[in-house]
């Protein structure tokens, strides 16, 4: 999910591709950031590309 929304993916587009609602899609997006200590969506490539410390 978080892939697909480092991607441009809208919450709208993911939450289609994985038979899901949006807010579903939304929880759990808001749990990657808390884990990878970001503050949103403009930071999910780097966060995601960079190895684990």
């Amino acid at each position: 999910m978080a892939r697909l929304a480092a991607d441009g993916r809208t919450n709208r587009d993911i939450a289609q591709a994985l038979f899901l609602t949006t807010r579903t899609v939304e929880a759990h997006l808001t749990a990657s950031y808390r884990k990878l200590a970001i503050r949103g969506r403009a930071q999910l490539s780097a966060a995601i590309a960079e190895p684990p410390a």
